[in-house]
């Protein structure tokens, strides 16, 4: 039989009711249940959640197009009289079975949880950040179990009544479980062993593309940080739990910072810019990994009123607007080719997903220099010789010297069309004790804060460890404010002695005592780069600085 059903929000020691779903659950008060006869009955059923497609012309949610998909992995209890007398896990096709008392009420809850102990191990949760993070679950009506086996499927509906939600959206928590779960089997997939670090979801009605308080849900946009996605849910104006490639991008940056490492700033961006080549890297990645999971490259965004517009992404599209190191189009573009199986143009290697975490999950996590395309297909060709040329012509193809890579770019030769070639190039400039000074300019040229030569790079090796100072003195303009942050293997080691402030100085030092061995630095103009952060930025301005590094 199917069930209507209930969502509730699941609390310790306390369970609160958000909203009913229509029909079965009724009101009134349920006939006493007779007393079990001390025997025992299994229920057994499938738990699904209604699924909502986008539509291939608008990019927008096709609700006509529903179908109910499996919820997998989730935790399944069985209560009664208002305690859990028996749990289980749903399988890959959403099945479950528990072991109750016979001719007691029972209620089949599905939590929006899934968790896994010991080797492969995950955990991971959707939860209502405008409601004290309590848990999404679904709820059946209760159901007199008598004294034979019952089957009893369950299903989350999206709420939809055909031009705007009518009932609860049980169905988000479950479909945005539904796409991590994707993630962590891709990952046990080819890391058998692997443990998936907590993961927490938080998604609400309420969250709205507004900056603000997060308990009341102005989150934004939909983001990842610190082991936390954040997703919206503003009706008529951009819902993303439907939103698979969004949610999995996301999920790309937890799987960054938790098993990788990503030296991005973050910050806004779009694949046509010429970026921060860190933020280049992340970004792509994110893009390209929505495709690697699901392994469909199409990746969409649904937004609009009653959702039905959108945006797509074809993140295997070699066609690339201002291709190279600083575009996020070029690393999505790259990254895929290498890892699908449907060789075109350029590509003509299907690596799979097994070198490409490697190499994530390896040399990527301690590199010297900042994590980019560069490290990633330095290390990824060191690794897999026998397809080094075919990795090449792929990167060749995005205007990246990738047959003579390394992790520094030292022979890159593309300028993204600079002015002055000597505003991007080389990526990083290397700095030499008891050397000449060396000249590096942050500009405003293709925008600020994470675009192309805000920062500028400088690397340097330490021959003996002890105490150091990287110096950078104004020449031009002479209201310039130059800033300095240092790096070892990703970790800051130095700052300026003006801790980033905003006050114009001609000398800016950043002092500090370094480890033996390979580091690297940002040099910037502070009204391209922490200037912009503030709620009143400072105008952008170019500046140019003499850098030098010196043993004390």
């Amino acid at each position: 039989m199917k069930d209507y059903l209930r969502i509730f929000l699941i609390f310790t020691g306390f369970m609160g009711l958000v909203a009913c779903g229509g029909g079965g659950g009724g009101g009134g008060s349920d006939p006493a249940p007779p007393p079990p006869s001390g025997g025992k009955i299994t229920i057994s059923g499938k738990a699904t959640y209604d699924n909502v497609p986008h539509n291939t012309t608008t990019n927008g949610l096709d609700f006509a197009a529903t179908t109910e998909s499996p919820i997998r992995g989730a935790t399944v209890e069985a209560v009664q009289g208002g305690s859990v007398v028996a749990t289980d896990v749903t399988d890959a096709n959403g099945d479950y079975s528990v072991e109750v008392n016979d001719n007691t009420a029972t209620i089949i809850r599905v939590k929006a949880e899934t968790v896994m102990t010991g080797s492969p191990s995950w955990d991971i949760s959707v939860v209502d950040n405008t409601n004290s993070k309590a848990l999404y679950s679904m709820e059946s009506s209760p159901t007199a179990s008598g004294t034979n086996d019952i089957t009893l499927d369950v299903n989350a509906g999206s709420g939809w009544g055909g031009s705007g939600y009518t009932g609860a959206r049980v169905a988000a928590p479950f479909h945005i479980l539904d796409r991590s779960y994707d993630v962590v089997q891709k990952i046990i997939g080819v890391d058998s062993d692997a443990n998936v670090p907590e993961l927490v979801l938080n998604w609400s009605v309420n969250n709205v593309p507004t900056s603000g308080d997060q308990t009341i849900g102005q989150i934004g946009t939909t983001f990842y940080q610190a082991g936390e996605i954040f997703v919206l849910g503003a009706e008529n104006t951009d819902t993303d739990e439907f939103d698979g490639h969004v949610l999995i991008h996301e999920a790309g940056h937890y799987f960054e910072d938790k098993f990788s490492r990503s030296d991005s700033l973050g910050g806004p961006h779009s694949t046509s810019e010429r970026l921060d080549m860190r933020v280049a890297f992340g970004e792509g990645f994110g893009n390209a990994w929505s495709g690697m999971i699901t392994d469909d490259p199409i990746y969409r965004d649904s937004l609009g009123a009653s959702q039905a517009s959108g945006f797509a992404i074809n993140v295997e599209t070699n066609a690339v607007t201002n291709p190279g190191w600083f575009s996020e189009g070029s690393v999505q573009s790259i990254l895929y080719d290498l890892y699908d199986s449907a060789d075109d143009g350029a590509d003509h290697v299907s690596l799979g997903l097994k070198p490409l975490y490697d190499v994530f999950t390896g040399p990527q996590v301690t590199t010297p220099a900042f994590t980019s395309i560069f490290t990633f297909i330095s290390y990824l060709k060191d690794a897999n010789a026998g397809d080094a040329a075919s990795i090449d012509v792929i990167v060749n193809a995005q205007d990246i010297n990738s047959t003579a890579i390394d992790i520094y770019a030292t022979n890159e030769t593309n300028d993204a069309g600079a002015p002055d070639p000597a505003d991007v190039l080389p990526v990083y400039t290397e700095l030499l004790l008891a050397g000449a000074k060396q000249t590096v300019c942050s500009v405003d040229d293709y925008g600020t804060w994470n675009k192309l030569s805000n920062i500028r790079y400088v690397r340097f090796d330490i021959p003996v460890a002890g105490s150091y100072t990287v110096r950078a003195t104004q020449i031009s303009p002479i209201s310039a404010d130059p800033d300095i942050r240092i790096f070892k293997d990703g970790v800051v080691v130095g700052l300026t002695d003006d801790g980033d402030d905003s006050g114009d100085g001609e000398i800016e030092n950043a002092t500090g005592n370094f480890e033996v061995g390979e580091h690297v630095a940002e040099v910037y103009e502070f009204n391209n780069f922490v200037g912009q952060l503030i709620n009143s930025p400072p105008p952008p301005r170019d500046a140019c600085f003499d850098v030098e590094i010196i043993a004390n």
